[in-house]
């Protein structure tokens, strides 16, 4: 059975593993050299590809934490690794594997996964039938979503169709308060407070209290702009859903109109591997003959 190797690059993490229809096979996660030179990370890039190739690999599939010309498969911008911008990533890994290869973002990669095998459906529907509209938003080492609009992923042509993580906010942008740097800010990290929230820590509850005020707004936003059916949610911080999602929703209830909020569906992705999956279907859609 022919197989894609799969690269789910973060900001701190990567995970890799070789893909079919069928399955996820030898995924091994890795931490990413973030502050490294671009040469260090385009080494690492191809060092954890590498560990994966077999005959049986007819190609790459990469999603990235940034902007993508499509086209070209050039990485323009990745905020959470300095030093990588400007990358002709397919071009690269084409020359030095002699594979095809698709670049695409990381969020729309897990987006994507999600849509593809998730088993998302529209409530009330006489048959499993997929929800049209899907946000994916990852709250990770930043925040980024990923568009599916009417069964197809939505991306423009740099990826950057979404990302209302860039958008203004108080004295920032929203993602300073809707991801991990919301935590990093207050001189600490969201697993460590989710732990201590967990055993009963006022502080560490509260702040997890205000982080789902910021998410409410930011998803408001989302609604007007886009209109989903449902949103999922993936990335690190979403597995601590439980201790912000009272104060999401109320934030999220006081600024969108009932009509948008009456049936607005919001959960934590479930499936394993979802970028990964994702990547490889994009990987599909592009390269769809000898797979």
């Amino acid at each position: 059975m022919s197989t894609i190797v799969c690269v789910d690059l973060g900001g701190t993490k990567a995970q890799v593993a070789r893909v079919d229809e069928q399955g996820v096979y030898d995924a091994r996660r890795y931490s990413v050299p973030a502050s490294a030179a671009k040469t260090q990370v385009d080494e690492f890039i191809r060092g954890i590809i590498a560990q994966q190739l077999s005959a049986s690999c007819r190609g790459i599939a990469i999603g990235v934490p940034g902007m993508v010309d499509l086209r070209s498969g050039t990485v323009l911008e990745t905020v959470n690794i300095p030093a990588w911008q400007d990358v002709p990533l397919a071009a690269q890994l084409n020359g030095y594997f002699s594979l095809p290869v698709v670049v695409n973002n990381d969020v729309n990669c897990f987006t994507m996964g999600e849509y593809c095998y998730g088993q998302h459906y529209l409530p009330g529907a006489p048959h499993y039938e997929p929800v049209p509209n899907l946000l994916g938003v990852c709250l990770g080492t930043g925040l980024g979503a990923g568009l599916i609009f009417e069964g197809r992923l939505y991306s423009g042509r740099h990826c950057a169709a979404g990302e209302f993580g860039s958008f203004p906010y108080r004295d920032g942008i929203l993602e300073r308060y809707t991801s991990g740097q919301f935590f990093l800010d207050r001189g600490t990290n969201g697993a460590e407070q989710a732990a201590l929230a967990l055993r009963g820590d006022s502080y560490a509850q509260s702040l997890f209290d205000e982080f789902g005020c910021h998410l409410g707004y930011a998803l408001a936003q989302t609604l007007l702009a886009f209109d989903p059916d449902k949103i999922v949610l993936g990335g690190s911080v979403s597995k601590s859903y439980d201790l912000f999602k009272r104060t999401m929703w109320k934030s999220l209830a006081r600024q969108t109109h009932p009509a948008l909020f009456k049936r607005l569906e919001i959960e934590v992705g479930k499936l394993e591997y979802a970028a990964l999956r994702g990547a490889y279907q994009l990987f599909r859609q592009q390269f769809s003959e000898g797979i």
